[in-house]
């Protein structure tokens, strides 16, 4: 009797340490940099910048939501989602030495092989963007900004904000005078999905830094045509009838995201 306990006991200890000693798929460390642009230039908040109309604007916030970042496999290497949601928020731009630097999110034990490209969502996912999302733990990026960023009134994160001052009168001076915009897209249907192609292989050993860059010029500069800033209509998004324009600025993600 004792000699089958012995045995049974050094059985399950055999098979315990195959289990440990299973091969891991092999992985590496990816770092996602992101940096904010204006005009191919590091965006520096409460600084004079030039607008396409002849006049200046003053970028004086820019945040946005990125979710379901995904890397996109090439051949036998299958996608990988990094992360389901983070916040990117570029308030310490308020110099240049600040500005030149990149915002980073680690990832680690991301499977190694070569990826086509990237795909992210402007936003926050529809089975996210609700009240239930300040219920979630402190760490999560929703929960850390839910009380600057949820919208209660429509229900909705506000997806990004870009907020500024536009010289209306164009005497390069920025004050009361002028027009302040506020840039607030929200809701499900405002939700943007940005693919980018570019080949790159993830190999063991030193860690891989994927670059990426967010150009707020382009968010409302389009084939050369500016939004028209000195028009009313175009100073914020804050009513249901300022969807469009909100669908317009965020479709712009396109070619704001550079990699």
């Amino acid at each position: 009797m004792y000699k089958l306990l012995f045995v049974l006991i050094a059985a399950l200890g055999i098979f315990s340490c195959k289990d440990d000693d299973q091969p891991t798929s092999p992985s590496t460390t990816v770092n996602l940099n992101f940096k904010a642009l204006y005009n191919g230039s590091p965006l520096v908040l409460f600084t004079a910048l030039d607008y396409p109309d002849g006049k200046q604007i003053r970028m004086q916030n820019f945040n946005f939501f990125a979710s379901n970042i995904t890397l996109l496999g090439e051949g036998t290497t299958v996608d990988h989602k990094l992360t389901e949601v983070e916040f990117f928020d570029f308030k310490d731009n308020l110099d240049l030495a600040a500005a030149q630097k990149s915002l980073t999110r680690t990832y680690e034990k991301v499977p190694l092989g070569t990826y086509k490209g990237i795909k992210i969502d402007f936003g926050v996912p529809a089975n996210l963007n609700n009240a239930d999302a300040g219920k979630l733990s402190s760490s999560n990026p929703l929960r850390q900004a839910f009380a600057s960023h949820f919208w209660s009134d429509w229900g909705s994160f506000i997806f990004m904000k870009s907020e500024g001052i536009y010289d209306l009168n164009g005497d390069g001076v920025f004050n009361q005078s002028d027009r302040g915009f506020e840039h607030h897209p929200g809701m499900d249907v405002v939700l943007t999905s940005v693919t980018k192609l570019k080949p790159f292989t993830l190999d063991k050993g030193a860690a891989f830094d994927l670059n990426l860059v967010a150009d707020v010029f382009k968010i409302y500069v389009e084939n050369g045509v500016a939004l028209d800033l000195a028009d009313p209509n175009n100073k914020d998004t804050q009513e249901l009838s300022d969807i469009p324009l909100a669908i317009e600025l965020m479709s712009r993600w396109e070619q704001a995201l550079e990699f």
